[in-house]
């Protein structure tokens, strides 16, 4: 089985296939060294006291970080592995792991839909009733996902067929719920139909914030798994052939480069989304990057208090992160009284 899967009983013979393969493998390990090194800075930032996340939001950016660094530390060993000639029988559980990890990963992005719609319906109160048992139970619930289409697709003769379906099919529902969370958060904005505590006016800025993120990274992930399923199903179609060796080698190597430079991608949005706008600031002005910022409100609305701990706040002179970072310290602060 595991040598059908990853086509090495091609690749365990000497010669100019072998040499090939071996520059394939030492291609795409930097890949998955470079995202298990952005995902293990990651939790610095998703529970930092500064990131603009809830509770179920921290919880469930984790979960899926801790599938990333699963997956890339598990391709990565497989493929060291792969280098070294260890058995392959040895390294099933290795090639095993990586397809559950990266299929939790994808499943995560449905969680993610489900979250945001969770706190859209409960937006006056999600703070202090969080549902955080349904959010861990669905994260825990991406793993027997992955492991059924694991077993269909090593016991179905069109398992990864079915497994591809599957995938869309998760996709499109995600991407609706998060249009529509977009959408009706939006519009309470516009209409500024919350007229309750601080906390909804919060939880309605970090709604549209997070879905619109979110939204992005749905992209990102389907343009690359997407392309990378075509080369998939192009390796499948070539292995029972041993006449098409270099079409099998060459398939297999542009689905797994395509999904770890996806994972990578992703990893760097997410990171772009929990790293406070200070660090940003500091690191652009060190590459020499533009930071450009778009004022919250219009040059002649600008409105001047002094926040709690003393400090002069002018909101409308930056982002709409600090506009909210305001309101969620000043809340914070009132609930400890």
């Amino acid at each position: 089985m595991a040598n059908e899967s990853s086509g090495s009983f091609y690749l365990r013979e000497t010669g100019e296939i072998r040499d090939v393969y071996k520059i394939f493998l030492l291609v795409e390990c930097p890949f998955h060294i470079v995202n298990i090194f952005l995902l293990l800075i990651c939790p610095n930032f998703i529970f930092s006291s500064k990131t603009l996340v809830n509770l179920n939001l921290k919880m469930t950016i984790a979960s899926y970080f801790l599938a990333g660094v699963l997956m890339s530390m598990s391709r990565l060993a497989w493929l060291i592995c792969d280098l070294f000639w260890v058995p392959i029988n040895t390294m099933e559980i290795l090639m095993y792991s990586r397809f559950v990890f990266q299929t939790s990963i994808a499943a995560h992005l449905f969680v993610f839909s489900i979250e945001r719609a969770i706190a859209t319906c409960l937006s006056k109160r999600y703070e202090q009733n969080s549902s955080y048992p349904v959010i861990i139970l669905s994260c825990i619930l991406t793993y027997p996902y992955s492991l059924i289409q694991l077993y269909s697709k090593y016991n179905f003769e069109k398992g990864r067929e079915i497994n591809v379906v599957m995938y869309g099919g998760a996709g499109i529902v995600s991407l609706i719920i998060l249009l529509v969370v977009y959408r009706v958060n939006k519009k309470k904005v516009k209409e500024r139909r919350f007229k309750g505590p601080i906390s909804e006016a919060y939880q309605v800025r970090e709604n549209i914030r997070t879905s619109r993120l979110l939204i992005q990274i749905f992209f990102i992930f389907a343009f690359f798994v997407g392309t990378s399923t075509f080369f998939l199903l192009k390796f499948s179609a070539s292995l029972t052939d041993p006449s098409q060796k270099w079409t099998t080698i060459k398939n297999g190597f542009m689905y797994d480069i395509l999904i770890c430079i996806g994972t990578t991608c992703t990893t760097t949005v997410f990171l772009q989304f929990l790293i406070p706008d200070d660090t940003l600031k500091k690191w652009r002005l060190k590459f020499h990057l533009s930071c450009q910022q778009r004022s919250v409100t219009p040059e002649g609305k600008r409105l001047r208090f002094r926040s709690i701990h003393g400090i002069d706040v002018e909101v409308g002179n930056g982002t709409a992160e600090e506009e909210a970072r305001v309101y969620f310290t000043q809340l914070s602060q009132a609930w400890k009284l």
